[in-house]
């Protein structure tokens, strides 16, 4: 899949957007961008062709970076959710504007670096489906935490572990309130990587969980799959709760603090596989280690830190927000570090999780750059 520019309608509209969401008259914009309403009105309905110097001006009027407006979309992102803790029979594909808008930018990034050979794609089984019932759910976790050598130990480093397996993350402010998160597949040939953005306001529990989600939507093949219905959903938060809190560890864990109540137990869980506490509880509940009433008193039983504190349970908070992954973030250094990038575009590309002071020092160049360089052009 190739990034090309856009038309002059399809760009009026993309500015249109951005204008709205800032909520500026076409008057404001003109003003800002020196330009008068009626060329932004006719820009807008694709009857003027803005020039690149008035499309850099009407970005940064919009705070928008320059590839929002530029670059054309990719196929729009499903699988977002609320409450993947406690799917219902309704589940949503929730999703807003801001949402749509960093998982759009983040995929073209992605497919930008893809494309300079920054990033390295991944062959994904082409038999691979979305588990039928929750056995198969268990065990197509259980078999991918044996492809990434992991026994029944506590993921660290959730996002690090996504990019193995060729999912890139990104967590963005998106609000306590907002959507969890979503995916999109970003291909280059008959080899792909995926891109997710997590809200990264949500507690870190949840993070995880929604991540996990992410990349079962990524391993099975359906991550631009819009019919995903409240099976898929389920049998894919299935997969991320067993991928994250398999059985034989959570049942060891349980096991090890026998002596402690119900709650002090499931509080030992929840803190050492890094879960939310109505998914630790779900779990527990899953594997057959509490009953139904159990359950229910448990969710109704929030904890507060300190109960963490008191039983010297420690919460690793991981993803961090904002978190970008190690290895996009590295590519964009690299592309920055071999001249490909300017610093503004590596800055824009990291995120916020880099400032262009703390960008590395270019390497001088040497004579066979500089014969490279000249390459072509005669004597």
């Amino acid at each position: 899949m190739k990034i090309t520019h856009m038309d002059h309608l399809t760009l009026g509209h993309r500015v249109a957007q951005a204008r709205e969401e800032r909520g500026i008259s076409q008057g404001k914009l003109g003003e800002l961008v020196g330009l008068d309403r009626t060329a932004i009105n006719r820009a807008e309905r694709g009857d003027r062709k803005l020039t690149m110097t008035e499309m850099v001006a009407i970005a940064d009027a919009l705070e928008r970076p320059l590839g929002f407006f530029v670059n054309d979309p990719l196929p729009a992102v499903v699988n977002r959710r609320r409450d993947l803790a406690t799917p219902s029979d309704d589940a949503r594909h929730d999703t807003t504007p801001a949402l749509d808008y960093q998982i759009e930018l983040f995929a073209s990034d992605a497919l930008m670096l893809l494309e300079m050979n920054l990033l390295t794609p991944v062959k994904r089984d082409p038999n691979a489906k979305t588990p039928q019932d929750h056995n198969e759910a268990e065990n197509l976790a259980a078999a991918v935490r044996r492809r990434l050598g992991l026994t029944d130990e506590p993921i660290l480093g959730l996002g690090e572990v996504c990019e193995q397996l060729g999912l890139y993350t990104y967590a963005a402010p998106l609000g306590p309130n907002g959507p969890d998160g979503g995916c999109v597949e970003v291909t280059k040939d008959v080899e792909s990587i995926a891109v997710a953005v997590i809200n990264g306001d949500m507690e870190s529990g949840r993070r995880r969980m929604t991540l996990a989600h992410e990349l079962g939507h990524w391993l099975c093949g359906d991550a631009y799959d819009a019919m995903a219905g409240a099976d898929c959903e389920k049998m894919l938060f299935s997969f991320a709760i067993h991928f994250l809190a398999p059985r034989s560890g959570v049942t060891r864990v349980w096991n090890d603090h026998s002596e402690w109540s119900t709650r002090d137990r499931a509080l030992a869980v929840s803190a050492i596989y890094l879960l939310s506490w109505s998914a630790a509880v779900s779990q527990l509940r899953n594997l057959d280690l509490i009953h139904g009433r159990e359950l229910d008193l448990l969710l109704n039983q929030e904890p507060r830190t300190g109960d963490y504190v008191q039983l010297k349970l420690t919460w690793a908070k991981e993803p961090k927000s904002p978190y970008l992954s190690a290895s996009f973030a590295a590519a964009c250094i690299e592309g920055y570090t071999t001249g490909r990038l300017t610093a503004a575009r590596a800055v824009e590309l990291l995120r916020d999780t880099m400032t262009r002071e703390d960008l590395p020092e270019r390497p001088p160049k040497t004579l066979e750059d500089l014969r490279r360089s000249f390459a072509g052009h005669g004597d």
